[in-house]
C-alpha cells in the first residue's frame, strides 16, 4: 500500500503561490484511490489545488471530520463543480452552532450550508456516526469515547438543540484512519475529541497499535499547562513514528510538542505532501 497526503488548505504556507486559509483540508491517495478528507473554508482548495497540479475531478469520495464552517466551507461549491460524490459525514454536521464572542453575542460557525442544498447539488450523503469501513483499509472512526479526564472539546462551544443553546460536545468530530502495513495513519481535522482519545479508538477499532503517522489539525491552541502536560506524557507511551500538526494546534503547543517529542514532530502547512 502506497499512501501520499497532501495538505491542500491550512492557516499557512511557506510557498508562493499556494494560499494560507483558515481551516483544513488533505488529499489522500491510497493506491488508485483519492479522498478528499475536509474542504476549508472557502476558495483556498480550488486555487491551491490548480497551483499543485491536482485534479480534484479525480476525486472519488469526501470524508468530513465535523461540522465547522473551517472544514466544510467549499464542499457544496466542489460538488456543483465536479458532479455527485459519495460524502461520509457524522449526522449531526448540520446542527447549528453559534459561537459566543467578545464584540457580538454569537456568530455562527456551523456548517454553511444545509442537507437540502447539498443533496439538491447531486451529493450522495452516507452518515458515519459509528467506526465504519468505507474502502478496503480505509476507515471513518465515527463517534469518539472521551475516555480521559484531561481532554477538552478546546473552547466554548455552543449547539442549538430544540431550540436551546447548550454546551457543544462535538460528538460529530470524526478522523479517518488507514490501516497501512507500517501502522495506522490517523487524519485529522480539529481533534475535538482529543488527540488521545482518538488514539486509543483508533487502536482500539483496528487491533493495530502501532502509529505511523497522526496528520491535521489538534485543538491544543487554547490548552491549559496542565493539559499539555498530561498530552506530552501520554504521547510519550505511544508506538508513534510521525506527528504532523497543523490548524488549530497553535504555535506555542506544536514548539512543546516539538521540545518534548523531537524530530517525530513536524508542523504541516498548505502543500506539504508526506508518502508512507
Amino acid at each position: 500500500m502506497q499512501v501520499d497526503i497532501t495538505i491542500l488548505v491550512e492557516n499557512t504556507t511557506p510557498v508562493s503561490p499556494l494560499i494560507g486559509e483558515y481551516g483544513f483540508a488533505a488529499l489522500l491517495r491510497v493506491d488508485e484511490r483519492k479522498i478528499l478528507f475536509d474542504t476549508g473554508s472557502a476558495n483556498a482548495l480550488f486555487l491551491n489545488s490548480a497551483a499543485l497540479g491536482i485534479k480534484l475531478d479525480e476525486i472519488e469520495a469526501v470524508l468530513i471530520s465535523h461540522g465547522h464552517y473551517d472544514h466544510t466551507g467549499a464542499l457544496l461549491p466542489f460538488i456543483k463543480q465536479y458532479g455527485p460524490k459519495p460524502i461520509y459525514a457524522h449526522s449531526n454536521i448540520f446542527s447549528r452552532r453559534p459561537m459566543p464572542t467578545k464584540r457580538d453575542p454569537y456568530r455562527e460557525i456551523g456548517c454553511v450550508f444545509q442537507r437540502e442544498e447539498i443533496e439538491a447539488a447531486g451529493a450522495q450523503l452516507f452518515f458515519t456516526d459509528e467506526f465504519c469501513e468505507i474502502f478496503p483499509g480505509i476507515y471513518a472512526s465515527g463517534e469518539v469515547p472521551r475516555i480521559n479526564d484531561f481532554e477538552d472539546v478546546g473552547g466554548n462551544f455552543k449547539v442549538e438543540i430544540d431550540g436551546e443553546l447548550i454546551k457543544d460536545n462535538l460528538l460529530d468530530d470524526m478522523s479517518l484512519i488507514i490501516d497501512h502495513p507500517d501502522g495506522l495513519i490517523i487524519i485529522s481535522g480539529c481533534a475535538h475529541a482529543g488527540i488521545i482519545n482518538i488514539l486509543e479508538h483508533s487502536i482500539k477499532q483496528t487491533g493495530k497499535s502501532k502509529i505511523l503517522a497522526f496528520i491535521g489539525g489538534t485543538h491544543l491552541i487554547n490548552a491549559s499547562e496542565e493539559r499539555l502536560t498530561k498530552t506530552v506524557s501520554a504521547l510519550k507511551s505511544y508506538d508513534i513514528q510521525n506527528l504532523i500538526v497543523s490548524h488549530c494546534t497553535g504555535f506555542y503547543a506544536a514548539a512543546r510538542l516539538y521540545n518534548e517529542l523531537g524530530t517525530k514532530v513536524v508542523k504541516g502547512d498548505t502543500g506539504m505532501t508526506f508518502r508512507f
